[in-house]
């Protein structure tokens, strides 16, 4: 038992970094990943300022550091949900601390009773089959004053992130809340722009989220990269961040 408890753990310390999963302890010290980290850092610090006594669902909360930082801010309590298993108990390793429940689940099959002052939904929306429904499931989780931080890439990232299914302007991200039943009270757009020089630095760091010769070469994805690291001189993905209340 003691060697599969061991080797249990070990997995876990060894889980791979990637862009989608962002594990700030185990980032690379280089530029563009310290530009990766303090964007999803900084939406954190921002939302940190709005949970002081309050229940917060922080929904896709990938190894849960910034669940933690909402709880050491003041949260109430902070439910952290992700669909990855290993994450999850990563999670629970390493930020889990009283008051912070991580639970594996779906975001778009995740039910729960109780309500929230807040709801934390950084990079999701762009991963979900159908955003409409779950941001309509949201509203459903919040108090009646309750408050909703999202945040999403601006413009085409599917031919770089093949776990993303949409991409959306400004304006569509604004449409989506007001007919989800969100009024915006705050918005900001974080620029992210990673260069050419950055991207090939971070191929050789992170492989598995690089596209093989063969699909840069024979693919639309591949030719979308292309366009981008040579026309572009890099691939410039902005961020935006809305904090939206539910309309009562």
């Amino acid at each position: 038992m003691s060697n599969f408890v061991s080797s249990s753990v070990e997995a876990l310390d060894n889980l791979a970094v990637t862009w989608e999963r962002l594990i700030p302890k185990r980032m690379a010290k280089d530029s563009a990943s310290r530009k990766i980290v303090e964007l999803h850092l900084g939406r954190y610090e921002t939302a940190t300022k709005y949970v002081l006594g309050k229940r917060v669902l922080d929904i896709a909360c990938g190894s849960g550091y910034g669940s933690q930082m909402l709880r050491v801010a003041g949260a109430s309590s902070v439910v952290g949900v992700d669909i990855c298993s290993q994450i999850v108990e990563y999670a629970k390793k390493h930020y889990q601390i009283p008051g912070i429940n991580f639970i594996c689940a779906d975001a778009e099959q995740f039910e729960c009773s109780e309500r929230f002052d807040v709801v934390i939904s950084f990079e999701t929306i762009e991963h979900l089959k159908n955003p409409t429904y779950f941001l309509k499931q949201l509203s459903n989780y919040l108090t009646s004053n309750g408050v909703l931080m999202m945040s999403v890439p601006l413009g085409e990232t599917r031919h770089f992130d093949p776990y993303h299914l949409h991409a959306f302007t400004q304006e569509q991200i604004f449409t989506l809340l007001e007919t989800t039943g969100f009024c915006i009270d705050y918005y900001r757009c974080d620029q992210c722009f990673l260069t050419r020089r950055e991207l090939l630095y971070w191929r050789q760091l992170y492989s598995e989220s690089s596209p093989s010769f063969w699909e840069l070469l024979f693919t639309r994805k591949g030719w979308q990269i292309v366009h981008d690291l040579v026309l572009q001189g890099g691939f410039d993905a902005p961020q935006l961040l809305v904090i939206a209340y539910k309309n009562r």
